[in-house]
């Protein structure tokens, strides 16, 4: 596969149109034909909104939410600069080629550029001294009322600042003829400075503003484009009795939301959070509409009737439909047979460190017996990886100290001898006998719900094998030789039927909490409690012994909504199982003062990064506390040898009602600590796992169009220390 060229946006949605007959003008354009639109590769001037929507793509570098043309500024003359508007839809053939998408291409075909790609991006982004000036004209819809606004925004790696800003923009100041265009500067890398250039700016009819404030200011964001059929709930009172045939709209998201067709926020939505990832996995649509609820002009009238929902880039559509196509559609996403997953016989407890001594295929292959948490945390500890302190050479050896957990894995095996134990008898009866039900597909939202809780009492009474129980107990005693002081542990769901190809099955699972000091009752039962965690509930397990852990984690298995996910996508659950990861407590080297994700992609945004979305304290970027947002980063990359930006897009807001941080979560130089991690464990993931990436794995990062990412998540303890808690495939955009 060849590299794409670096710094440039990723590849754009192609338009069909006619073969071409000519490239650009030139001389001054007018505004041109529908004709002339289409056979022109660029144009130096654009007249009126419909010339931009011709040259346009649906689209852009962040958020989405909007159309975008790319332009190239020639300024090896100083004195007499010239632009080109890329036309994004040009095809040769009936296919786009590179030159029409990616600025190096263009600037070899049209203006006779003979240096190379590194020279290039040499003289276009890493330097005052500009050659060539590289950009994109986006819009967003923002103000009250709203109003399209046509915004400058340069790559985020590339140095224009202040002065240099005010010289691109008169440049483009010129070529931008569109009567009444309200139009922006948007800087998109903390580098990017123009506060003392902003008279200079106004003078050239631009106003200024940061990335994070336009976000800020959209009404509407598309974070997962689709169509979706169904009925449209408005702020639904019963989530218990919501369907896979519902569009759901909220003020925000909850933390535990069923199957459903799509969904319609209110508030901004954490981009890493469970709920937008399931949304892209699933492909089902998901945006935020500011103003949304009962009254909203657009959704009001169609209040609990069919619909047909259709999120694009630019806008949203919606439309009456019929109750037979709602049930059509549904049967065409459900109408496949059950998947089996595989059953395989392991009577061992496993440690991390033992699953992949050797980098190798296997190290990826290991779920089946493991479950997923555990096998990818095997893959974690190898040395090639992200190893040990006492492996020379190692990332942690490097930092001095453990960044992935010490523990160890009980196989998917214990879950099914769990249940074959004479005593547990009535316990998987009763699991027999509703998979049965939910695979015919009969049960309410409701009576699953009721079944599944029978069925996760069941499991807090039942009686755990008692050579598992003792088994279990040694390997903690040697945990303890390896942990000093070690008093808490996380016994965490580690599932078959999770981190699979086309399922992730994040957030469907519980973790529970142990304490080495707690003691069973005389019965050896165990109970659930709903304890406060802030404006957030959280479930606890008590007593809190290691076979009350046990048991939670298996009890998690038959969690409502993990019934749901596993039947929309065809999983047989009579043939789920479920492991467990044994890991310290995340505080035993001091308290969490950060949580973290990274996606190894530029998340809702066609820019070459990863997405770092942060969070302060304990409060978890995944199921975030009631009305707070994580710190959404862009770490953006100039390519080898150069330094990784951070373009800070969301602020965070780590206390509900409370206003964002005016500081970054945490300081650019334990970002970039956490950016060279990810690069290092994307990189190993690519050499052993079969099908992720096409490429060279040591350009992995450097690709934004790899149909493949991971998805790691991770904490933050006092002194900056990272804990890599997991670590899965991701296969949205």
């Amino acid at each position: 596969m060849k590299l794409r060229s670096l710094l440039l946006a990723a590849s754009l949605a192609l338009a069909v149109a006619p073969q071409p007959a000519c490239t650009s003008s030139a001389e001054e354009d007018v505004d041109l034909s529908e004709d002339e639109l289409t056979t022109r590769l660029s144009v130096r001037s654009i007249g009126s909104e419909r010339t931009f929507r011709a040259l346009s793509t649906e689209g852009g570098a962040f958020g989405q939410a909007g159309r975008t043309v790319k332009f190239l500024i020639d300024a090896r003359d100083p004195a007499a600069p010239r632009i080109h508007f890329i036309n994004a839809n040009y095809q040769v053939g009936g296919r786009t080629p590179d030159y029409a998408k990616y600025h190096y291409y263009f600037a070899r075909k049209e203006l006779g550029v003979v240096e190379s790609n590194q020279a290039f991006n040499d003289a276009t982004y890493f330097t005052d001294d500009k050659r060539y000036f590289a950009g994109t004209l986006q819009t967003y819809s923002l103000g009250e009322p709203e109003a399209m606004h046509y915004a400058v925004q340069f790559y985020p790696d590339d140095v224009i600042h202040d002065e240099v800003i005010t010289r691109a923009i008169g440049v483009v100041a010129k070529a931008l003829r569109i009567r009444d265009a309200k139009k922006l500067f948007v800087a998109t890398g903390p580098q990017q400075t123009f506060e003392r250039v902003v008279p200079d700016l106004a003078a050239l009819g631009f106003g200024a503003m940061s990335i994070d404030d336009v976000l800020g200011s959209v009404k509407y964001l598309p974070l997962n484009p689709g169509e979706a059929w169904g009925y449209l709930r408005i702020f639904p009172r019963d989530l218990g009795e919501l369907r896979p045939t519902d569009i759901v709209v909220f003020d925000e998201l909850p933390l535990d939301l069923s199957v459903v067709a799509g969904t319609i926020t209110k508030v901004f939505q954490d981009v890493t959070s469970h709920v937008n990832l399931k949304a892209k996995e699933r492909g089902t649509p998901n945006m935020v509409l500011r103003d949304a609820g009962p009254a909203q002009a657009d959704l009001a009238p169609f209040a609990d009737k069919p619909v047909h929902l259709r999120v694009g880039k630019t806008g949203f559509v919606i439309e009456a439909t019929t109750p037979e196509l709602v049930e059509a559609k549904l049967r065409e996403r459900t109408n496949r047979p059950w998947v089996a997953l595989p059953v395989v016989p392991e009577s061992r407890v496993v440690w991390y460190d033992e699953m992949c001594p050797t980098l190798t295929e296997a190290c990826t292959q290991q779920g089946n017996r493991l479950g997923g948490k555990s096998a990818n945390l095997g893959f974690l500890a190898n040395r090639s990886v992200l190893g040990r302190v006492s492996q020379p050479g190692s990332e942690s050896a490097k930092l001095g100290y453990e960044l992935v957990p010490q523990g160890f894995g009980l196989p998917v095996q214990f879950y099914r001898d769990f249940l074959a134990l004479p005593d547990n008898a009535a316990l998987k009866a009763k699991i027999d006998a509703f998979v049965v039900r939910e695979k015919s597909g009969e049960l309410s939202p409701n009576e699953r719900r009721a079944l599944a809780a029978e069925i996760r009492e069941g499991f807090y009474v039942a009686k755990v094998p008692p050579a598992q129980l003792a088994l279990v107990q040694e390997q903690i005693g040697r945990l303890r030789q390896l942990v000093p002081n070690l008093e808490k542990m996380k016994f965490r769901s580690s599932a078959n039927a999770e981190d699979i190809p086309n399922f992730d099955g994040a957030g469907l699972h519980d973790s529970f909490s142990v304490k080495l000091s707690s003691t069973d009752n005389a019965q050896m039962s165990c109970r659930i409690e709903v304890e406060q965690d802030g404006p957030a509930t959280k479930l606890e397990i008590k007593p809190k012994t290691p076979q009350c852990g046990i048991k939670g984690v298996y009890a998690s298995l038959w969690n409502a909504r993990a019934i749901e996910e596993r039947s929309f996508a065809r999983l047989d659950h009579a043939t789920a199982g479920m492991g467990i990861a044994v890991v310290p407590a995340y505080d035993t080297d001091g308290e969490v003062t950060a949580n973290g994700v990274v996606i190894t992609r530029a998340i809702n945004s066609d820019v070459l990064a990863y997405t770092l979305s942060l969070q302060k304290d304990n409060n978890l970027v995944t199921n975030p506390d009631p009305g707070t947002i994580s710190q959404m980063t862009l770490a953006t990359f100039g390519g080898f040898g150069r330094p990784t930006r951070f373009t800070v897009v969301r602020r965070a807001t780590p206390v509900a009602g409370a206003p964002p941080l005016a500081a970054s979560v945490l300081p650019d130089p334990v970002m970039d600590q956490l950016t060279e991690l990810s690069k290092k464990v994307e990189t190993a993931y690519c050499k052993v796992k079969r099908g992720y990436y096409d490429g060279d794995c040591r350009q992995v990062f450097l690709d934004d169009r790899k149909e493949r990412a991971l998805d790691m998540e991770l904490k933050v303890t006092e002194g900056g220390r990272f804990v890599i808690k997991q670590v899965r495939e991701f296969h949205g955009h």
